[in-house]
This record gives C-alpha cells, structure tokens and sequence, in this order.
C-alpha cells in the first residue's frame, strides 16, 4: 500500500493549475483537497496586454513569470504563437505548459528554477543587448527580473497579463478543512503562504502552523518559517519533485 494511501493534502495552486498536481497526488494513494489560496483575474486594464499580442513579432523574446502568465495570454491570443519568437520561462511546470499551447521554441533554467536562474540561461543561450523583450507577469511581483532585463541592455515592455487576488474562501470554510484533515499542505508561492494566514484568529494560526508543508523554493521555505511553520520540506521543482517528496516524507 502506498505511504499516501488516505493521506488529505492540500493543494494550494489557483484553480486551473491545480488539477495535474492533485491528479499525481490521487494516482499515490492521497487524497488530493483543492484550496486555491489566489484568485487569478484578467487585468483591470487589458489594453495594453491586447496591443502588445498584436505586436508580437516586433519582439526578439517573450518571458513568462508563471503557469498563469502562458495561460491568460493564450486565452486572449486568436492566432497561433509565432514559430520563430522563443518563449523564456522559470521552471519545468512553466516549460511544459508553453509547449503544450504550441510553442516551439522554450528557453528554461536547468538547475535553479527562478527569476536570477532565468536570466543565468539566458546569458548562455541569448545576448540580450540590443533585444526587444516583452515581460508577461501579474500585477506586481518581484522585480529582479525587469531590473536584470534591462540591466542587460534589453528594450524591455512589461505588460500585466493578470492579476492575483486573495482567496475566495473564509476562516469558517478553512476550520471545516482542518476539522476534515489535513496530512501536509503544498504552497507554491510566498504570496500564496501569506494569504493562508492572513485574517485569521489564534487559534486557527496554532493549527495551520503545526501542520506539515511542503515548497519546491528556498524562499516559499523562508516564508513559511517567518509565518512560525515548524515542520516544511523543501522539494524539488515541478508535479513529479514535488508527489516524491510528498511520498517520501510519509514512507520514513
């Protein structure tokens, strides 16, 4: 019998990218809880995203910064993705996700799956010194990406594709979860893991920080800690880094 055989996990991503995760997490035996801690909408403004799309190939490079990024541009892109411009992402979920909307051409990290990991690949596989970049990212975020585009000589356009929004659900709906079980928890985000324990009373805050968690970046660790967590395990990037340090975790 798996190590994960009835085992409630929570899987934390916004709610169109959770279904692969919770699918490797049910095929293991665990019992796979959807609680998106962010909300993904469209942009408060979409023109600047709707002109750009229909520029696209007056750019050398697109970058992505996530899964929501690929996907609120393919939901506003009528034609298909240029074949020559090459699509630059941070990890592996990222990379597979861009090929699977039809882009041919992905530039990804091999080892640290990040802004700072991105901008090393590409200063092996792409001079960016004179380039024509377009950055698709969320409303905000870190902006060890912009500075170090443009740091590189690259005419940089940042366009929101998105935005994040706290989690639809209350404290009352997220004490119906814990009084259900909860085995271990997977944040994907520092945002995300500050949404969790937000507007929340003691009691609850006790609760979420005994519980076990698992992040696939030193950073998402770092802040789960700040938060008072005890007991998180960093995995490796990706679905399948992540169900293996999920099953590896319970079999010890």
């Amino acid at each position: 019998m798996s190590a994960l055989a009835g085992r409630r996990i929570w899987v934390t991503r916004p709610r169109n990218q959770a279904d692969a995760l919770a699918a490797q997490l049910t095929a293991a035996g665990a019992i796979a809880v959807r609680l998106p801690l962010l909300e993904i909408a469209p942009p408060l403004d979409p023109a600047p995203l709707t002109a750009a799309l229909a520029g696209l190939d007056q750019f050398d490079l697109a970058i992505f910064v996530s899964p929501s990024a690929l996907d609120a541009v393919f939901e506003r892109l009528n034609t298909p993705w240029p074949a020559p411009l090459p699509a630059a992402v941070v990890g592996p979920g990222s990379a597979a996700r861009a090929r699977e909307l039809g882009i041919a051409r992905v530039i990804a990290p091999t080892e640290r799956y990040d802004s700072e990991g991105l901008l090393a690949e590409l200063d092996r596989v792409m001079p960016l010194a004179g380039k024509q970049a377009l950055l698709l990212r969320g409303d905000g975020g870190r902006e060890v990406l912009p500075q170090g585009l443009t740091a590189r000589h690259a005419t940089l356009t940042t366009v929101a594709a998105y935005r994040r929004l706290p989690p639809a659900f209350d404290e009352a709906h997220l004490a119906a979860e814990l009084a259900a079980g909860c085995d271990g928890v997977v944040i994907s985000s520092s945002e995300a893991a500050q949404h969790l324990f937000s507007a929340i009373g003691a009691v609850t805050r006790e609760r979420l920080q005994s519980l076990q968690y698992f992040a696939p970046h030193p950073r998402i660790v770092a802040a789960l800690q700040q938060l008072g967590v005890s007991h998180v395990t960093l995995t490796a990037a990706g679905d399948a880094g992540i169900v293996d340090a999920v099953h590896r975790h319970y079999a010890q």
